[in-house]
């Protein structure tokens, strides 16, 4: 199949956090509720897949047969991209690395990274945590010491945060973030707020010997960032991340018409606005693929959109 711009369709995952905000605030459609998180981009197969726009593809189908697209260095799909609007704190959660993910749950780590789309005056995320030893945060947390253990920040707008593998994270109530992360879906929960999951009657599984394993002690975490952006043929770019065998996280908005140009495939998610990329329409809410070799890009509107990629180790 020729190399073109192609749609990648939203895939959604009812959370216990969730409701229909995300669905009115991006002009998504769906019979999933609660909705909480959306996956622009996902390639799992087995499991949590985007379609491709137009053909009877997955996004998981069209990386086996047509590996020219990405030209990446690894089995499956390398980045996962998703929106959350959460109506309720998530729980306090972490992401393993490589090593151990492989070891115990036949997965992947997931190393991700977060920006702040929108937030109340109030908003804040948990971000680390407060012991100084493995004793120490064992304790606080098997008697529930939260006040004690937990780091908060608070949410700033348009922020960037890096989430490494290891790290004591939870994304709170009304926070709207863009995350990019490598494509896998492994989550170890340490505190649910002993909620009860509707669709279960009973709480949510935790892992907090897994959890134990894997946080990161002393935490070393280094809170929001600030990317001040620059202005190149009429688009103002924020370069945020690009590492080798993890993953590129641009941000490009163009109030009227630029022209941009990058050497590897994109993902590229309106989050605000609406107008066409060489000359294919995009609204809110939408992500197109940029196959790798369509490397200029004429963009017209008025237009914010993350643009999401990988490069391979060298």
């Amino acid at each position: 199949m020729k190399k073109q711009i192609v749609k990648i369709l939203p895939y959604f995952e009812p959370r216990i956090w969730g409701g229909k905000r995300i669905l009115e605030n991006f002009n998504y459609e769906t019979d999933v509720y609660p909705v909480g998180e959306v996956y622009n981009v996902v390639a799992l197969r087995q499991g949590a897949d985007c379609k491709v726009e137009g053909f009877n593809l997955t996004l998981s189908k069209l990386y086996d047969l047509y590996p020219d697209w990405f030209d990446c260095d690894t089995k499956e799909l390398p980045i996962r991209v998703n929106l959350l609007d959460p109506l309720a704190d998530l729980s306090i959660q972490l992401h393993p690395n490589d090593e151990y993910a492989t070891k115990h749950d036949a997965s992947r780590g997931k190393p991700e990274a977060w920006v702040i789309l929108d937030t109340p005056p109030n908003g804040r995320i948990a971000f680390g945590h407060n012991a100084k030893t493995k004793e120490q945060f064992e304790k606080w947390a098997t008697n529930n010491e939260w006040d004690k253990l937990l780091k908060y920040l608070t949410a700033k707008k348009d922020y960037f945060i890096d989430i490494p593998s290891g790290t004591l994270h939870a994304i709170g109530k009304d926070v709207l973030t863009y995350n990019v992360s490598r494509n896998a879906d492994l989550t170890y929960r340490l505190y649910d707020y002993d909620r009860i999951d509707k669709t279960t009657g009973k709480k949510r599984k935790l892992h907090i010997e897994k959890v134990f394993d894997n946080v990161l002690i002393p935490d070393e975490s280094k809170g929001f960032v600030w990317f001040d952006p620059y202005y190149k043929n009429g688009c103002k770019i924020f370069e945020y991340w690009d590492e080798p065998g993890l993953y590129t996280l641009n941000r490009i908005i163009v109030e009227e018409i630029g022209f941009f140009e990058f050497d590897r495939f994109m993902f590229l998610t309106c989050v605000e606005g609406f107008g066409t990329i060489n000359n294919i329409n995009i609204n809110k809410g939408e992500t197109l693929l940029i196959p790798s070799g369509i490397n200029q890009l004429e963009i017209k509107g008025n237009l914010d959109i993350f643009l999401a990629s990988y490069r391979n180790n060298k």
